[in-house]
């Protein structure tokens, strides 16, 4: 199937979808920070389902404004011929038909909220995040392994089917998930067996120029250090690292996710005021130089808080210090009138697996630059209290001891700290 065969049978699955008004159909859908992790995965699982299992198609959780957010996506897309995606895939923002109810789930493991109805039915679960053990009488498969990336156990899915071909674009475009999951499938760092096993099995099958590869390598030169491979790597991170044109809110929203915590009630609370609504944004710089993304950075951050109706935001940041080291800070930004910011702070600061040590948040608010500083191995534990952001509103920074801690570590800290107020 050639690229632009490959975009038309997009197209024409999006308008039968809607034609059928959803009727009969499963609806894979990734998580809904909307990585390409998530995307390559919702298509990979969508088409073998759709070959195996009935009618299928990948719901692709990014709305049409926000592609431009995540320039990996649209590049490892255009590799794969989906030049325009919220025209060929079925995207946040398009309707939602009355008749769906059957949903299969990939990068995650627990139906959103808006998607929820006594009719719904998850019919599939494919993720390595935490499992929560929901669905373990409907989903077949459910797999909820772990893996650095989704698109890995997507893959052995194909292995496991040796009479279903996997299209060269979908091979592509889990390979480069994978890729930039894994950090190129780097030795030391997130990769594991499915996953190196995954590219074997992925890498002839892409569209990467390869046989060329094939015929001059010798034996002991493994298929993922082909140059194709490290190329294709290397352009994949720094097209996700291209972020300095975006504003404060687009790097919130870029890579964010929510939760909704039931808090014990009062007599006098109403059923909104029992949800404690969170969310979590990775953002690919460190916190001065995200400070420094626009001209009025607390206000964008304080419209936010107010539109997604938060009390708890943490902003997790992820960059490289100048002799080439993964770092990460978070920033804990919680509603102060709330009486949950003490617990927060002793369950975040207690945390083994993060190894959080408080930095000076008001010079991040000074403007700055501190992020020399927050590199540093022995940089001074601050001991101050929490300060003022906003009216409603107190903050914490941390540089994160454990930088191979991601969101996939620290959301279900979060849940378990929430649980226990």
């Amino acid at each position: 199937m050639s690229t632009s065969n490959f975009s038309s049978y997009l197209k024409s699955r999006k308008a039968n979808f809607l034609a059928d008004n959803g009727e009969g159909w499963t609806v894979v859908m990734g998580n809904e920070a909307g990585d390409l992790d998530s995307l390559a995965s919702a298509l990979g699982y969508a088409w073998l389902r759709s070959n195996t299992s009935g009618k299928a198609i990948a719901y692709i959780t990014t709305p049409k404004d926000d592609f431009v957010l995540r320039a990996e996506n649209l590049y490892a897309l255009g590799l794969a011929g989906i030049n325009y995606p919220f025209e060929e895939l079925y995207c946040s923002g398009d309707p939602m038909p009355s008749q769906v109810s059957q949903f299969a789930l990939v990068d995650h493991n627990v139906l959103h909220t808006r998607h929820a109805s006594p009719t719904a039915r998850v019919a599939a679960v494919i993720d390595h995040h935490e499992d929560e053990g929901q669905y373990k009488d409907t989903a077949d498969p459910r797999i909820v392994e772990p893996a650095g990336s989704c698109s890995s156990l997507v893959a052995r899915l194909y292995q496991s089917s040796p009479n279903l071909s996997i299209p060269p674009e979908l091979s592509t475009l889990l390979l480069s998930a994978i890729l930039i999951d894994t950090h190129g499938l780097k030795v030391g760092g997130k990769a594991l067996d499915v996953d190196r096993e995954a590219a074997v099995f992925l890498i002839p099958q892409s569209l990467l120029e390869h046989d060329k590869e094939v015929s001059a390598s010798s034996d002991k030169q493994p298929i993922t250090h082909f140059p194709s491979v490290k190329s294709l790597s290397a352009t994949l991170a720094e097209k996700k690292l291209s972020v300095s044109h975006l504003s404060t809110r687009d790097l919130l929203r870029r890579d964010y996710k929510e939760y909704a915590f039931s808090m014990p009630a009062s007599e006098d609370a109403t059923p909104s005021s029992a949800v404690i609504r969170a969310g979590l944004a990775t953002v690919p710089l460190h916190l001065s130089a995200f400070f420094a993304s626009s001209s009025y950075p607390i206000k964008e951050i304080q419209d936010w808080l107010a539109e997604r109706d938060l009390s708890v935001l943490g902003i997790l940041t992820t960059f490289r210090s100048k002799k080439g080291k993964g770092r990460r800070e978070q920033l804990w930004i919680i509603k102060a009138d709330e009486g949950i910011a003490e617990k927060l702070w002793q369950g975040l600061e207690s945390s083994e697996e993060l190894k959080l040590k408080r930095l000076d948040f008001s010079k991040f608010i000074g403007g700055a630059n501190v992020a020399e500083e927050s590199e540093d191995e022995d940089a001074e534990e601050v001991t101050t209290d929490e300060a003022r952001f906003g009216e409603s509103y107190v903050a914490r920074a941390y540089k994160q001891g454990n930088a191979s801690a991601t969101r996939k570590q620290t959301a279900p800290i979060l849940r378990r700290i929430m649980e226990g107020l």
